[in-house]
């Protein structure tokens, strides 16, 4: 026996009735031990002796039931593309003609004698069981050769026997016209199909965007020059050559060279990484400054950033979410609708003599067991509740988000570019000789030149604050450390304080107190010098949002306890935790461990929404209950999570809470509105007191119902803080008549991101247009403006 882990990519898989159905057919072979499917990324993996079934009959059998399986990747994601696309033309096309068909018949608003009414609707519901729902009666067919009843056959028994009396109707004037209800019952379960296979799809491509981070080629030194190759091709050892502004391509250890490198997207760390030789980088990092030759030491499935993928691909599996628990309970609840619709036939049948009347309430009673109202709660509930949340700023991605989100008692926060800003800013300046303006003068002379976000935040404060203009010579960067240069025949510094130091400059015991004091509130101290001598310190701080403090306040007002994650050290983490009254902070926190810590909580009993931005907070987002993405964040980020918060205001996140508790209320009351039409439609259908025209009208009560109690969400009051309407985030538009290259883009990108209050900033070469979102009350579009203009770019506002 040789027990082997086969592993199948699938496409076409919708829901758990799919996942069981593939579970089902491939356990009956007695050489399989064990199936697993994860339905988000369309994988099968099977624990089975190969020595007596390989990987192709176990395909033969996942294919037997209508789905496909690929062979590579790229193969799987066309596929899935291609399904996707069909399943979303067909249900719209159904939609679209049983909408029209309802207009004809049976509302008649065109006044059409019976019989020209019942010729179109036969026509309408052939071509929406034969050529819209095809797919479906595909794989229904194939689910029953294969002895398997699952969501398909229930769906094409209710449809095909709507079907089947309509045409008995043609003959039988006193049978009731069906095809309408075939119509509808197709397109709608085609039509949510495609809401499904719309949420599996974003979630599977946040893994594809996170793995898109890794550049495709690598310079390496081979024989005595570097050459490019594939950075699949790269091998543990060799040395790559990074150059300013690129991409690290594969984690290793700098051989020579130093510079900062930004990784907030993996550590959260709010301030570039200084790297100098002997120190570790990540594959997918930015090389802001200096040229970097690193020996690679992880490739492929070891590095990084494929552990990041691993895991947010390993929490999905163990994660099913409520929908899905749902339904697997309907695979025992169509065989159940199928046994009693057989057995009321065989009872009215036997005791009535009347056959074709037994057929009628059997095929009433599978129409009325089809769960029609509460195929549609869901997605309702989805479209209303979830239009709620965007007019205040919230998207609610899946519906069974409203039910993580009503169980939340614990929210954890991110801090960098979620609590904060995510950019250094200027918080204090302080002139050793009193005069603050020659301090910022001084300091914009030479910061002015610097690429580094410190240097831009520095030399957009002193614009800011007006300070005269000095001309830099001789300006030279040390990367990571700080900058030098000759203002007014006088050598200037400013940088760290350890650099200060090892340039040969005393630091008296007075600066080094102001240091530590900055420091234990969280700030960076840049000592800026004037021929040996320090005449001042500039302190940034990666500032809070200013209605952190308040939002915190209202949530634990409502008994929700607060944690902090953060990358950052300590002494930066736990004074920004104590100012906006934090409960609990974890810091120096690696993305695997933010994971941990979440799971550490929920060990604990919290159940827990997580907010986050970067790539770093991506397996956090998945392994929380909920997860909350900041709109302006990364995509993968914005893909791991369940929630988005687009207006980017941070009371949202308890509005989401507030939703998603009075929409699970909501969804509750649907649930019971449906099954008890459901069951006591069933019941009252065997009993023959429902004909099929009432069992029409009882559906569309059930779904009349279910709409005006889902309606309730459109009135809920949420929460809001009077602040906050200043905060008004804006889009400036420019055209930039001179930016011609990737390294343009690149210094407009630089230089912009590095001003407070500007949040993101887009560019398209091309189009030679610059695209800025700021919030207008810390920054202003002419301060935007002559920013680019002293870069000496050539700007028109747009």
């Amino acid at each position: 026996m040789a027990i082997e882990s086969v592993q199948m990519k699938v496409s076409g898989l919708m829901c758990s009735f799919c996942t069981m159905s593939v579970e089902k057919a491939l356990k009956r072979n007695p050489a399989v031990k064990s199936v697993m499917v994860n339905l988000v990324h369309g994988i099968v993996l099977v624990e089975a002796d190969t020595t007596k079934i390989n990987r192709e009959q176990l395909a033969e059998a996942v294919e037997k039931l209508g789905y496909e399986v690929s062979s590579t990747e790229i193969q799987q994601y066309k596929t899935d593309e291609d399904i996707f696309n069909l399943i979303k033309q067909r249900g719209t096309i159904g939609m679209v003609v049983s909408v029209i068909d309802l207009l004809v018949d049976p509302l008649n608003l065109f006044g059409l004698p019976q019989q020209y009414r019942t010729l179109f609707s036969l026509v309408v519901a052939a071509f929406v069981l034969l050529w819209v729902g095809y797919p479906i009666l595909r794989k229904t067919i194939m689910a029953i050769r294969q002895r398997v009843i699952n969501a398909n056959v229930l769906l094409s028994a209710g449809a095909w026997g709507a079907f089947i009396i309509g045409v008995f109707s043609l003959f039988n004037p006193e049978l009731p016209n069906f095809f309408p209800v075939a119509a509808w019952l197709m397109s709608l379960h085609l039509f949510f199909a495609y809401f499904k296979l719309d949420t599996r799809k974003k979630a599977s491509d946040a893994v594809r965007k996170l793995i898109n981070l890794q550049p495709a080629k690598a310079r390496v030194i081979r024989g005595e020059q570097f050459v490019e190759v594939l950075t699949k091709e790269v091998l543990v050892g060799e040395i790559v050559e990074v150059r300013p502004g690129e991409r690290i391509p594969l984690d290793g250890v700098v051989l020579e060279g130093s510079g900062s490198v930004d990784e907030a997207s993996f550590t959260g760390e709010s301030t570039p990484a200084n790297k100098e030789i002997g120190t570790s980088v990540i594959g997918g990092t930015l090389n802001l400054d200096g040229a970097l030759q690193i020996r690679v030491s992880k490739v492929g499935e070891d590095s990084f950033l494929n552990q990041i993928v691993g895991l947010m691909s390993r929490i999905a599996e163990k994660k099913p979410p409520v929908e899905l628990l749902a339904d697997k309970l309907m695979n025992y609840y169509g065989p159940v609708v199928f046994i009693i619709a057989v057995v009321a036939f065989v009872v009215w049948g036997l005791v009535t003599g009347n056959f074709v009347q037994a057929a009628l309430i059997s095929i009433t009673t599978i129409i009325m067991g089809y769960p029609c109202a509460l195929g549609i709660t869901t997605p309702m509930l989805a479209a209303i509740a979830g239009g709620k949340g965007i007019s205040i700023g919230l998207l609610v991605k899946a519906s069974e988000v409203f039910y993580g989100l009503s169980r939340i008692d614990a929210i954890v926060f991110d801090k960098t570019g979620t609590l904060t800003y995510g950019k250094p800013t200027v918080t204090d300046t302080i002139a050793l000789n009193g005069n603050v303006m020659e301090l910022l003068s001084l300091a914009e002379a030479l910061e002015s030149k610097s690429e580094h976000p410190v240097g831009q935040a520095i030399a957009f404060f002193a614009q800011k604050e007006a300070a005269p203009k000095l001309v830099v010579k001789e300006f030279k960067a040390i990367p990571g450390k700080g900058v030098i240069g000759e203002v007014n025949n006088e050598a200037i510094l400013a940088g760290k304080p350890s650099f200060i130091e090892q340039s040969g400059v005393e630091v008296t015991s007075g600066v080094k107190e102001s240091i530590m004091a900055l420091g234990n509130e969280g700030k960076t101290a840049v000592l800026v010098c004037k021929d040996k001598t320090v005449i001042g310190i500039i302190a940034l701080q990666d500032i809070p949002r200013p209605t952190a403090e308040q939002v915190i306040e209202k949530m634990k007002h409502r008994g929700i306890r607060t944690v902090m994650l953060t990358g950052d050290a300590k002494q930066v983490a736990e004074p920004m935790a104590k100012k906006l009254g934090i409960d609990e902070v974890y810091a120096e926190l690696l993305p695997d461990e933010k994971a941990i810590a979440i799971e550490d909580l929920q060990n604990k009993g919290y159940r827990i929404a997580m907010v986050g931005d970067g790539i770093n907070d991506a397996p956090a987002l998945a392994q929380s209950d909920v997860g909350i993405a900041i709109g302006a964040g990364t995509d993968v980020a914005i893909e791991a999570a369940g929630v988005i918060l687009i207006g980017d205001r941070l009371i949202d996140v308890l509005n989401a809470v507030i939703l998603g508790k009075a929409s699970y209320r909501t969804m509750t009351g649907n649930v019971i509105i449906a099954v008890l039409f459901n069951v006591v439609g069933m019941l009252m259908a065997t009993l023959g007191f429902i004909t099929p025209i009432l069992a029409i009208v009882i559906m569309i009560i059930s779904i009349f119902s279910i709409l005006i109690n889902t309606l309730k969400i459109k009135t809920l009051k949420l929460e809001s803080i009077q602040q906050e309407s200043t905060a008004v985030l804006t889009e400036a538009k420019f055209k930039v008549t001179n930016m011609v290259c990737e390294g343009c883009s690149t210094k407009i990108t630089n230089k912009l991101s590095a001003i407070p209050g500007v949040k993101d900033v887009k560019t398209r070469i091309a189009q030679k247009q610059v695209f800025v979102n700021y919030y207008s009350e810390e920054v202003k579009q002419d301060d935007l403006k002559k920013v680019l203009e002293k870069e000496g770019f050539n700007v028109i506002e747009s």
